[in-house]
């Protein structure tokens, strides 16, 4: 009887220790999913800013400015984080915002931190995915790296879950206009800027234009592509009538034209740099340390990314006539 008593007791005891996790880990989640704010920076756009790069365990991956535009019918979501984490956080606050449905996702490129959040909306079969015609081939090119990375980087066990299905895309090869009730929002896909699979949204109602990763904000920019058609998409983004802006890091209160110029200098810097070092015969393993670095204290994360912008404007312009 004793030892059937202890063995009783012990199971309950246990059962009550399981009991009080999963209440804690219950608490946790609903407290963190309230405290993942948005903030409404023009009439129905709300966007949540993410950290600076890179993603760790202590952000867990919410490192992107990621956010919706609500319509009177329906809800377009932009980006949607690093994870199934982030996704569902998204998620959760587009719910307490609005009690409308989620019509479309829209994917601005493939990194990570703008991507693999995708399946927790992928459930619903009433939500159409789009992204740049070229979305597809960089998911199936990427997808194992990045999965790999993501059990890294921040620890995930689920990595299968997150696993993106090329096939969801649906593709936009120009301009495609989406009406989310009252309220058109405008896709453009980009031939090679920040990617070559770049696609901007502009919520036509109130000018607001969201850029993705085209456009930094005090982060060093990223180069994934060639710089000088990068150029010039630039000059085309200082043409426009940007009334507000969202851009895939940084704070968004600086003034737009300020944020071209200062990402045009730095490209200059790097053209007149990189091309006189392939003049003079500097190899690339010494032009990586030498090419750009009086720009180190203008930019967040320099050091982490300048190197990678460097060689890819070498192969690139080594080869120009």
């Amino acid at each position: 009887m004793v030892s059937t008593y202890v063995t009783s007791s012990l199971i309950i005891r246990i059962l009550l220790v399981y009991l009080m996790v999963g209440r804690i880990a219950f608490a946790h989640d609903v407290n963190e999913s309230s405290a993942y704010t948005v903030q409404e920076i023009a009439e129905g756009n709300f966007v949540h800013e993410g950290n600076f790069p890179p993603q760790s365990l202590e952000n867990r991956g919410d490192i992107a400015n990621i956010g919706f535009i609500v319509g009177e019918k329906c809800v377009a979501v932009i980006d949607v984080g690093s994870s199934l984490h982030v996704g569902s956080m998204l998620k959760a606050a587009i719910q307490r915002v609005t009690r409308l449905p989620i019509c479309a996702v829209i994917i601005t490129h493939v990194h990570p931190d703008h991507l693999l959040g995708l399946n927790a909306f992928t459930k619903d079969d009433s939500i159409t995915v789009y992204g740049h015609h070229r979305l597809p081939k960089q998911i199936r090119t990427r997808s194992r790296f990045y999965l790999e990375s993501l059990e890294q980087y921040l620890g995930a066990g689920n990595t299968a879950d997150h696993a993106i299905d090329p096939s969801l895309v649906t593709p936009v090869n120009g301009l495609l206009s989406i009406d989310l009730g009252n309220r058109v929002i405008e896709l453009k896909s980009w031939d090679y800027a920040h990617t070559d699979h770049d696609l901007s949204v502009t919520d036509i109602k109130t000018g607001t234009f969201w850029a993705g990763d085209i456009v930094f904000s005090e982060h060093v920019p990223i180069l994934d592509s060639n710089i000088r058609q990068y150029n010039a998409v630039l000059e085309e983004l200082q043409k426009l009538d940007v009334q507000h802006y969202v851009v895939g890091h940084g704070s968004l209160d600086r003034p737009w034209d300020v944020l071209i110029s200062e990402q045009q200098r730095y490209f200059r810097v790097l053209l007149r740099e990189v091309r006189a070092a392939i003049v003079n015969d500097i190899s690339l393993m010494d032009a990586v340390n030498t090419v750009g670095w009086t720009e180190r204290d203008r930019w967040h994360n320099f050091d982490m990314y300048h190197r990678r912008n460097v060689t890819t404007s070498y192969t690139d312009l080594e080869w120009e006539d």
